[in-house]
Order: structure tokens, then C-alpha cells, then sequence
């Protein structure tokens, strides 16, 4: 009966250690990301932030659930960015939020804005391997014979804009005379694909742009829904929000005409904007509670890591409108 006892003891005990020991590893392992663009997301915070390990192993976690692909295995879902900065709020300690916050504050994390394309086909070379989508589309439509000649077109712009650079760099030419000899050369590759296409293929890029424009449009919306529940929002606050984003982006717009006008110089300009974003992060502040500002800040935070994963990898990730990037650029410290 004694030996059964022990028997029995000596069992437990083992159970014991093979359960205690493998909770341990549990414990003190990473956790996963099978992805290999979330791990790169993942680490890019993790290294400029000092988290504790139950907080990266949190992070991980809930880039692993947001962060999950559709099934069709194109974009991550629609502002999963936001779903994640709430994630953080609520996980993270002071201490790390604080850090995060002081980064933004110290301009380590500002969000650079895409410069406005002269048509579809110029191109990006941080992006898709050098090729805007513009470029993509006719590239599924055109022949063999027919891309040889579009090389060539685009050859020849290339030769052209590397000429009125060098003429630019000595002099020949003004910085203020340049852009019309820019623009002249746009019009020329423009009109040389439009000459290269049939009809029939210029109906095909116009049917597939318009299905793009579609698609972002649900996108936006999407996103939109996702800003909305992460933070919380009432019907109050969103309409509120909405009326004070307009307001801003119209006295922006007046302001940039002015500029252009010559009404204004440069310093006073400036002056100008800086008072234009105090005023707008005031009111946005006066609507918003302290969660929701932490929100925000958190997801400004991610978005700029996000981008840099994109310039990185050439991965093509979460589109996130320039008007959210206005509206989140309040909280930024102006110069």
C-alpha cells in the first residue's frame, strides 16, 4: 500500500515538473508571427520602444489577430491599425505609452505624404518593384510588341528629364522655367501610350481604374468604421469631428491661395498653418476623452512604422487616407 502511495506520488510529481516546466517555456517564449511582414512590423516597434516582455508578447498577439490577412489573401483588413492602437492602449503600462508619446512629440514619427503624380504611369520606385498600378493594369493588357515600344517610350522620357536636370544643376535654366519643360515631357510619354493602345485596350484601363477607385472608395469606408469603433465615437463626436476637419481644411485651402496668390510670405505663411493646427488639435481635443487621444497618438505611431515596413519590403499596405493623416497630424509639435 506504501509503494502505491509513493508510486502514485512519484507520478503526480513528474506530471507535476512536465506541466510546470512546459508552462515555464510557455512563459518565457515569444510569441509567433507567421508572417514575415507583421515580424518586420513587429521588431520596428519593438526597437524603438522598450517594452517588457508581457507587453511585446501582447503586441505580438494582437498584430497576429488584427493583422490577418482576408480570404482571398489580399490587404490586411480595413484599419486594423486602429484596432490594434486600441489594443495597445489598453495593454501597454504609462511608462511605455509615455515613450511613445514623447517620440511623436519629438517629430521622430511624422507621416511624409505621397507628392501628387503627374498622371498613372510615372514612376515610384519605393513601391511594387518600381511600377505604380497605372503601369501594373498595362502590363496585364498590352502585347509583347507593344511593351518592347513602351520601353522605348519610357527610354526616351528618362533621356529627356535627365537632360533638363543637368541643365537645371548648370544653370541654363531656371528652378521656376523647369516645371513647364517637366510638364511638356509628361504630355509627350502620355500621348505616345495613348498612341501605343488600341481602343478597345484604352476601354479595359478605364474599366479597370474605375473598379480601383470602387474598391478604395469600400476601403476608406471600411477604415472609416474601424476609426469610429476603435475609438469610440458618438454619432455627437463624429459629426462634430467632421464639421471641425472641414473648417480646417478649407482655411488650409485658403491659405495655400493666398500663397500662391503672393498675399502672403513665406513667414508669415508659416506662422498662419502653425495657428491653424494649435486651433484644430485644440478642438479636436475638446471633443475627444483622454483614451481617445491615447488612441489616436498610438495609431499615428503604428502608421509610420507601417510605412517604413512598406519602403522596406516593397509590400503594398493599409491605404489610410491623407485627410486621416490631417486629422492626426494635430497632435503633432509644429516647428
Amino acid at each position: 500500500m506504501k509503494n502505491i502511495y509513493i508510486k502514485n506520488l512519484s507520478i503526480s510529481f513528474f506530471l507535476f515538473l512536465i506541466m510546470g516546466c512546459e508552462n515555464l517555456l510557455q512563459n518565457n517564449d515569444e510569441v509567433a508571427i507567421d508572417s514575415e511582414e507583421l515580424e518586420f512590423f513587429s521588431r520596428s516597434i519593438e526597437e524603438d520602444i522598450s517594452l517588457s516582455k508581457n507587453s511585446k508578447n501582447k503586441l505580438r498577439r494582437g498584430i497576429n489577430e488584427f493583422g490577418e490577412k482576408n480570404k482571398h489573401d489580399k490587404d490586411r483588413k480595413p484599419g486594423f491599425l486602429w484596432y490594434l492602437a486600441s489594443e495597445m492602449q489598453s495593454t501597454l503600462n504609462d511608462e511605455e505609452k509615455a515613450e511613445i508619446f514623447a517620440n511623436i512629440e519629438n517629430k521622430n514619427h511624422k507621416i511624409n505624404k505621397p507628392r501628387q503624380k503627374h498622371n498613372e504611369f510615372e514612376r515610384d520606385e519605393k513601391n511594387n518593384n518600381g511600377h505604380n498600378q497605372g503601369e501594373k493594369d498595362l502590363f496585364e493588357i498590352i502585347t509583347d510588341v507593344q511593351m518592347i515600344e513602351y520601353n522605348l517610350i519610357v527610354e526616351n522620357f528618362t533621356i529627356r528629364m535627365n537632360s533638363i536636370k543637368n541643365r537645371v544643376e548648370s544653370g541654363e535654366i531656371s528652378r521656376e522655367d523647369v516645371e513647364l519643360e517637366i510638364e511638356e515631357n509628361y504630355s509627350l510619354m502620355n500621348q505616345a501610350i495613348d498612341n501605343l493602345l488600341t481602343e478597345d485596350q484604352k476601354i479595359q484601363l478605364i474599366e479597370m481604374k474605375a473598379q480601383r477607385e470602387k474598391e478604395k472608395e469600400e476601403f476608406y469606408l471600411a477604415m472609416e468604421e474601424a476609426k469610429n469603433k476603435a475609438l469610440g465615437l458618438s454619432d455627437n463626436q463624429i459629426e462634430s469631428l467632421g464639421s471641425f476637419q472641414k473648417d480646417f481644411e478649407d482655411s488650409m485651402l485658403n491659405l495655400r491661395l493666398q500663397i500662391e496668390a503672393g498675399e502672403l510670405n513665406k513667414e508669415t505663411a508659416g506662422e498662419s498653418i502653425k495657428s491653424l493646427r494649435e486651433n484644430h488639435r485644440l478642438n479636436i481635443e475638446s471633443l475627444l476623452n483622454d483614451v481617445q487621444i491615447e488612441i489616436m497618438k498610438i495609431h499615428n505611431f503604428l502608421s509610420y512604422h507601417w510605412k517604413i515596413c512598406a519602403e522596406k519590403d516593397d509590400l503594398i499596405k493599409e491605404k489610410i487616407d491623407d485627410e486621416e493623416y490631417e486629422f492626426e497630424e494635430s497632435f503633432e509639435v509644429e516647428d
